[in-house]
């Protein structure tokens, strides 16, 4: 197999590219990060990788993260042409979990999308699986340490088990004759001897499938042995029955030679008029075919003028109703002006009623003294006068006047004006106290408060307070907090009537208002529009009636004219057909007369096809009744009862002959395989052989393999014969690099010798010295014969070093 062209849209970081590759050596050359690595990647991923991005998997996850175009592109897409065994496939991918696509295009042209059957196709074209693939042929030098542990029975069973295998056929021969061959030829000889035999059990394998359903193909001699056998059983005892048979057989046969002479004398008698009736029956059929044509024509020859009056007097209701209905039309028209003059009236008149309103509200809004900065003044002078007062009743004062030669006792408490009290009255007082009399004058003042300046604070508040009531027109606070709701209760209605006149207006000016209304005026009557809208609603919905029935009639009439040009050509052709059926009646008189015992010409007919497949029933089973007869006569035995059970003794020794060879067989297979096993140790030499070789070339024979054993672990040695340790990373990077890809074509030559293929090598030549580079490059070239090599290098003059089809990227 050989790839011969890779095509993108985008995948990962590359997009639209293309490039065709040649047999032999072919060579990506472009600078790092320029796409080389992505390219091979592509690549694999179109052979192996499904189009379904299953993201709960590793691969799947791996895969997106990987490959699908940063930061967020949801799909990548990659197309691959290849030829195996000159044939030229192509496969078409695009990487999705949802909007994903695939197919295999075959060499015919034909595509395949159902992925079972490219499974099937890919099982054919490759030789190997996905695993042997990923860690041979697309492996890269870097990591080929890695893909020495991988492929180590225990983490990667496939691979070994596939060079094991492919070994072991190459190398393991038997005396000169191959062992694949010996096995298969004892295998061969066991299976055409107990196909379908348990030779343990010494028995049919499948216990419904015996000598009354025994195989017809696909089984062993033993089988067919046990087969002939029982058949030869069954023979002997169907003889006597198959005699019994032939006798009575030879009774039912003579009945029917009798019905069936008497059918045929009956058949012959109808038969000779038959060909008339035959006449009969086309000619009344022509007959009931033109009736029923005539019938026809003539109805619609009836129907045709009528439609016509019908189609005329339905066109002139239909104008008088349109004219009508553009009558309404207007009608609704004058309607809607009339509405639309009603409602600008109507908008006018409310325009006018808001503005009077807020005309109205404003003059009540300037009568109104109050503001919210006075009332807070107001509030605060009631406060101080409230905090002064308070003040003063924490000093609280009682005295009692117990006597006073005085007539008038007269005191001021508190802030309290002067008053007159009696002798003996309890006096309470805030913070002052004071009585008068006509010889007396005590003043009292607590000792915890300044009652002078409490006094005059309270006074001159007390005096703004009045003074501010006075100016707002207020008796109290509460009155004043009332003026100012009341004030702002005005605002909000004369904000509202703004807007509502804002809102009449619709951007409108009243000029423009009064204009349109101006020309709207002395408009001709009209009814309601609604009154107008259904009675137009009823007369569109009729004369839809009208057209409809209009239409079906003029419908009718083409189908007419279809099928009769015009009414006279209808006639025309009626009287025609009225003559025809004239002459096919005088026809019928000609014709042979129908028997008495039918009563149509189709009774006779189909009475005469039922005597003709009885007597066709009767010959048909006495055929099958006299080649029964004569298979019973050649089925009755040649031999006798004796000859026939000495035939059945000698099947029986046969088969027991069988049966031993096949235990014999079975012996011979098991000390085979035994001595096999014992063989198997040398399995990996034809591996070690190629190892070596190519070791040898790179060295310039400095080295060579040691041996590989079964677990895959690889011992070098010198040419001094001295050997290295079996671990690649103890070694030197020159001879370490040598090692791998003198190990790695090894493999890949002893896997695709048989099939071709191709090889994928990263710059695998950059610690090898000039010597040993071009010991590899010489190497390459050597295998670049036989396979087609595709080599990854971002350095110009290593890519000169080769002659090979360089592709740049």
């Amino acid at each position: 197999m050989k790839i011969k062209n890779f095509s993108t849209e985008i995948f990962a970081g590359i997009n639209n590219r293309e490039y065709q590759f040649e047999d032999g050596l072919n060579i990506l050359l472009g600078d790092n990060e320029a796409g080389k690595s992505t390219v091979i990647n592509a690549i694999y991923a179109s052979l192996f990788i499904s189009p379904q991005l299953k993201l709960n998997t590793t691969e799947g996850k791996e895969f997106k993260a990987r490959f699908l175009p940063y930061p967020d592109g949801d799909f990548a897409e990659a197309e691959l042409e290849f030829e195996a065994e000159t044939e030229t496939y192509k496969f078409y991918k695009k990487w999705s979990n949802s909007n994903y696509q695939g197919f295999l295009e075959l060499p015919d042209g034909r595509r395949i999308e159902k992925s079972g059957k490219i499974k099937e196709y890919k099982n054919q074209i490759f030789p190997y699986g996905k695993s042997t693939y990923n860690n041979i042929v697309f492996s890269s030098q870097q990591d080929i340490k890695t893909t020495l542990k991988r492929i180590s029975a225990e983490e990667n069973p496939e691979l070994i088990d596939t060079i094991n295998s492919f070994l072991r056929r190459a190398v393991m021969e038997l005396d000169g004759i191959s062992i694949d061959k010996f096995r298969s030829k004892i295998d061969n000889q066991l299976e055409e001897l107990t196909k379908k035999w348990n030779l343990k059990a010494d028995a049919v394998s499948n216990s419904s499938r015996g000598v009354n359903n025994p195989y017809k193909v696909g089984t062993g001699e033993i089988y067919d042995a046990y087969i002939d056998r029982e058949q030869l059983r069954a023979r002997i005892k169907q003889a006597e029955v198959n005699e019994r048979q032939y006798e009575e057989l030879g009774l039912e046969i003579k009945k029917l030679k009798q019905k069936e002479a008497q059918i045929i004398a009956e058949i012959k008698e109808l038969s000779e008029i038959e060909s008339e009736i035959n006449q009969r029956a086309a000619v009344e059929l022509e007959i009931d075919s033109l009736a029923e044509k005539t019938k026809k024509m003539k109805q619609v020859a009836q129907k045709w003028p009528k439609l016509k009056a019908e189609l005329q007097k339905l066109e002139q209701k239909q104008e008088t109703k349109s004219a009508k209905l553009a009558e309404l039309k207007a009608e609704i028209e004058r309607a809607e002006k009339l509405k639309k003059e009603q409602e600008i009236k109507s908008r006018l008149a409310e325009i006018r009623t808001a503005e009077k309103k807020l005309a109205e509200l404003k003059e009540l809004k300037a009568e109104i003294s109050a503001t919210p900065e006075q009332v807070e003044k107001l509030e605060a002078y009631k406060n101080k006068i409230a905090a002064a007062k308070a003040s003063l009743k924490a000093a609280k004062l009682k005295a009692k006047l117990n006597f006073s030669a005085a007539e008038s006792i007269k005191i001021s408490a508190g802030v309290e004006g002067e008053k007159t009290v009696a002798e003996g009255e309890i006096i309470e007082a805030d913070g002052y106290l004071r009585i008068k009399t006509e010889e007396l004058d005590i003043e009292i003042e607590s000792a915890e408060i300044d009652f002078k300046s409490l006094k005059k604070e309270f006074e001159e508040n007390q005096q703004k307070f009045e003074e501010l009531k006075t100016v707002m027109k207020v008796k109290d606070l509460a009155q004043a907090r009332k003026k100012l709701q009341e004030l702002a209760e005005l605002k909000r209605k004369i904000e509202a009537n703004r807007d509502k006149i804002k809102e009449l207006l619709a951007g409108e000016k009243i000029e423009a208002l009064e204009a349109d209304l101006s020309e709207l005026t002395g408009l001709e009557s009209a009814r309601e529009t609604e009154l107008v809208r259904k009675e137009i609603d009823s007369l569109t919905s009729e004369l839809a009636e009208l057209n409809t029935e209009i239409k079906l009639k003029e419908t009718k009439i083409e189908e007419f004219k279809a099928d009769y040009q015009s009414l006279e050509a209808l006639k025309d052709e009626l009287q025609q057909k009225e003559k025809k059926i004239e002459t096919l009646q005088q026809r019928l008189e000609e014709l042979a007369s129908l028997p008495e015992e039918y009563d149509t010409t189709a009774e006779f007919i189909s009475d005469l096809k039922a005597k003709r497949e009885k007597r066709e029933e009767i010959n048909q089973n006495l055929r099958e009744k006299t080649a029964k007869q004569q298979q019973l006569e050649n089925s009755l035995p040649e031999a006798s009862t004796r000859e026939m059970e000495a035939e059945f003794k000698e099947l029986e020794q046969k088969l027991a002959k069988l049966k031993k060879q096949a235990q014999n067989l079975l012996q011979i297979k098991e000390v085979f395989e035994e001595k096999l096993e014992e063989m198997d140790q040398n399995s990996f030499q034809p591996l070690v052989d190629s190892f070596s070789r190519n070791l040898e070339v790179l060295t310039a024979g400095k080295y060579q393999a040691g041996m590989i054993d079964s677990d895959f672990s690889i011992k070098i040695k010198s040419a001094e014969s001295r050997e290295l340790p079996g671990k690649f990373e103890l070694l030197s990077y020159g001879t370490y690099d040598a090692a791998a890809l003198a190990l790695r074509f090894a493999i890949f030559d002893n896997l695709f010798q048989d099939y071709g293929g191709f090889i994928i090598l990263d710059d695998c030549l950059v610690n090898f010295d000039p010597e040993r580079r071009k010991n590899a490059v010489r190497l390459i070239q050597e295998y670049q014969k036989k396979y087609q090599i595709i080599y990854t290098t971002c350095d110009p003059e290593r890519a000169a070093e080769f002659e090979a089809n360089i592709i740049k990227v």
